[in-house]
């Protein structure tokens, strides 16, 4: 009976063909939005270093002014100071590692005459960074834990930035100059695909950094700073000086612009590191600093990103658009089917009346609508696809192609659970809008169509 109902199906979409192509493209156009727009924030939306993202912590404390506005949300906190960044690394703290991450811009100049200078979007971090966040390494090795002490002159490049600076070729233990100073390269990374750019919380999926060196020796050689300052109102008038003059100033000064990190394998510990915590800010009260009330975050990576998520899934005009865009598809799929059935009447009258029952018509019509349904979803994930292609184009624009293809691929592709996910979207919707036009065609009375033929 089921491949009877199936033949009795294929027969119905190949007779009315015009209007099952219109009823495929309108539900495929629906679902092509939608799965466009519910893939990029699926990609977003990505857990980064899912595997240890409850080992790895934000910390942040309140240093501001009494008369400052109170911060209820970690996502809205301030960063630290320099010195309390330190400070916290150096304690006796619980955690097994830390690690800071501040801006910078620089420019990066190749020994070779052939090679241009490039403005390079950089991270200054120290040497755990790398292992704490996993990342991978093409050539090389980060520098060691005493370059942090010394302010060695080293770097580590990205695989892009190695491309344009020595052709791709194994360039550890060459040469190049940052600014004006002369460093050696140490490592290359691989790869690094964490889905969005976490470690300084723009979980930005573009502009990927091009370059990491040491805080000590961003220190020593007073390496730009390119950061916003958060700072007491007595220190505000000399945030500009500070961010391209005066490393040591700032430094020594109540403006927050590094992001600290703790790696805390033992989730349990996290309370212990909060009376760390704690206890150092009430240290620094006695010296006069922090005047506000306690207001302390050490919050897991995992919930960061969670945290994140929320906020900016409701800033998205896309995320409210495609889902109603795909409703009114859906609505001008109801009127193809009534249109496309009801002209069936007088073929249902007759069957009815040679003995098929409302079940046996039910499940024919089913079936076709399953079918077009599927129909629907294959042309909404080509459709999909061409919308990512296109949307991956418009980010390299908007970046005023500082960034590449390669660099937002992952973040456009349409995986395997996408393409199902949208095959199902589609089958679902389309029953549930194809159940009123088959009640409507399984309900006429067969002795009214027959009388009037």
């Amino acid at each position: 009976m089921f491949a009877y109902n199936f033949q009795l199906a294929l027969r119905s979409i190949r007779q009315r063909k015009y209007l099952t192509i219109l009823m495929v493209m309108a539900i495929g156009i629906g679902i092509g939005l939608l799965i466009t727009v519910q893939t990029m924030a699926y990609h977003n939306q990505k857990m980064p270093l899912a595997h240890k993202a409850n080992d790895i912590y934000f910390i942040q404390a309140d240093n501001r002014e009494l008369g400052a506005d109170p911060i209820v949300r970690q996502p809205f906190m301030i960063y630290l100071t320099h010195r309390d960044a330190t400070n916290l690394m150096q304690g006796q703290s619980p955690a097994t590692a830390h690690t800071t991450v501040w801006k910078s811009d620089i420019i990066l100049n190749s020994l070779s005459q052939e090679v241009r200078p490039f403005r390079s979007a950089t991270t200054v971090t120290n040497s755990s960074f790398f292992s704490m966040f996993d990342v991978p390494f093409l050539y090389g090795a980060p520098w060691d834990a005493q370059s942090d002490i010394d302010g060695a002159p080293v770097i580590v490049l990205t695989k892009e930035s190695n491309e344009l600076l020595f052709g791709g070729e194994n360039s550890v233990g060459k040469q190049l100059r940052i600014n004006e100073h002369a460093v050696t390269v140490v490592g290359v990374l691989d790869t690094w695909d964490i889905k969005r750019r976490f470690y300084d919380e723009s979980y930005s999926t573009s502009r990927h950094d091009t370059a990491f060196i040491s805080d000590s020796f961003a220190i020593k050689n007073n390496i730009m700073r390119n950061e916003r300052l958060d700072c007491l109102p007595e220190n505000r008038d000399k945030r500009g000086f500070w961010r391209t003059n005066d490393i040591q100033g700032l430094i020594n000064s109540e403006c927050n612009f590094v992001r600290l990190w703790a790696q805390i394998d033992d989730e349990s510990r996290a309370e212990d590191y909060e009376t760390y915590l704690v206890n150092y800010v009430n240290s620094q009260k006695e010296l006069g600093r922090f005047p506000r009330e306690m207001n302390n975050f050490v919050t897991s990576l995992h919930t960061m990103v969670t945290l994140a998520n929320e906020l900016r899934s409701g800033n998205d005009p896309l995320s409210f658009i495609a889902p109603l865009f795909f409703i009114v598809c859906l609505l001008n799929a109801i009127g193809i089917l009534l249109a496309k059935f009801m002209r069936k009447t007088s073929e249902v009258s007759l069957r009815r009346a040679l003995g098929a029952n409302k079940a046996m018509l039910m499940n024919q019509y089913l079936l076709e609508i399953i079918v077009i349904g599927v129909m629907g979803g294959i042309v909404g994930c080509a459709l999909a696809y061409l919308g990512l292609q296109g949307m991956m184009r418009v980010m390299v624009y908007q970046s005023d192609y500082s960034v590449t293809i390669d660099n937002l691929r992952h973040a456009f592709s349409l995986d395997l659970w996408m393409i199902s996910k949208a095959v199902v979207i589609s089958v679902i919707s389309t029953v549930i809008v194809g159940l009123y036009p088959i009640w409507r065609i399984v309900n006429i009375a067969p002795a009214s169509q027959l009388k009037s033929q």
